[in-house]
């Protein structure tokens, strides 16, 4: 008597071993030197109210990271000869021991700038840029995948620091033009990854997180190594009390979804595979 054994794993399964091998690289990480100085070095920056918000955005729309004068210094960053600082409002608070003093009394214009506008030393990161090769079909077929789901592929010159961009209003997935052929790749992915996913999603870190995990199991699918760089981004996006296999585990489901769509519109593609011998950067 035969027995019809299964003598595969299913796509499923093995996708769910990739994402368990990103949570190792993410605990790895996290209990590295690199990650220490980067949450030493994020830990002097506010956190600013909404109204400081919209009025940063006024003043710099590209804005990503901003601080006061001294801050920078500390940092060893400089503001750039001729910069504009941006203002924005600082609570006052009384001196007197007749008011609250955790109630402001009014506020004050104070001056900040953004990082664009200094010079110095790169900040600490958790991520690395991708930089290695990559075969030169892989991109391409990537630019079809973005076609099925509804989507025009463009490279353009982003804000410092933006990699890519899902622009759901008109169905444009935006490249950062300059970058390696792997960051640009991996980047195209998780922007599928956003268009698949999170047109209402109101979250941004766990779209954030969905969206890297895709791009890591697609470019792990593809023999490709992402943990550089979403080892760290994924770990930027969890708080630091997160049971991170919980936050994996409740977006398991979307992340599957989504990986399966892009890696399968992949696959249906007639590929020069098979001419592996040629890369590119």
């Amino acid at each position: 008597m035969t027995h019809n054994l299964p003598t595969t794993i299913s796509k499923t399964a093995v996708r769910t071993a990739l994402l368990e091998s990103l949570q190792g690289e993410i605990l790895a990480l996290r209990a590295s030197d690199r990650w220490a100085a980067y949450l030493d070095a994020q830990s002097r920056f506010h956190n600013y109210s909404p109204r400081n918000v919209m009025l940063i955005s006024m003043q710099r729309p590209d804005a990503t990271h901003v601080a006061g004068f001294h801050t920078w210094r500390q940092l060893n960053r400089t503001i750039t000869k001729g910069e504009r600082a941006l203002s924005i409002l600082a609570p006052l608070f009384s001196q007197s021991i007749e008011h609250d003093h955790d109630t402001p009394i009014g506020f004050r214009w104070v001056s900040v700038f953004d990082i664009a506008q200094t010079q110095g030393p790169s900040l600490p990161s958790p991520v690395q840029l991708l930089s290695a090769r990559v075969p030169a079909h892989l991109e391409p077929a990537l630019s079809s995948v973005v076609q099925q789901i509804g989507f025009t592929l463009l490279y353009e010159q982003l804000p410092t620091g933006v990699n890519g961009e899902c622009r759901w209003a008109d169905r444009e997935i935006v490249i950062q033009a300059d970058n390696p052929a792997l960051q640009r790749v991996k980047t195209i992915v998780h922007e599928c990854a956003h268009a698949l996913l999170h047109q209402h999603e109101r979250s941004r870190a766990l779209a954030e997180i969905e969206a890297e995990s895709v791009a890591y199991i697609a470019l792990k699918s593809w023999g490709l190594d992402a943990a550089p760089y979403s080892a760290g981004y994924v770990a930027s996006w969890l708080d630091q009390g997160d049971d991170l296999h919980a936050v994996i585990e409740r977006s398991l489901s979307a992340i599957q979804r989504a990986s399966a769509t892009i890696l399968r519109g992949f696959e249906q593609q007639d590929l020069p595979s098979k001419r592996a011998s040629s890369f590119a950067f």
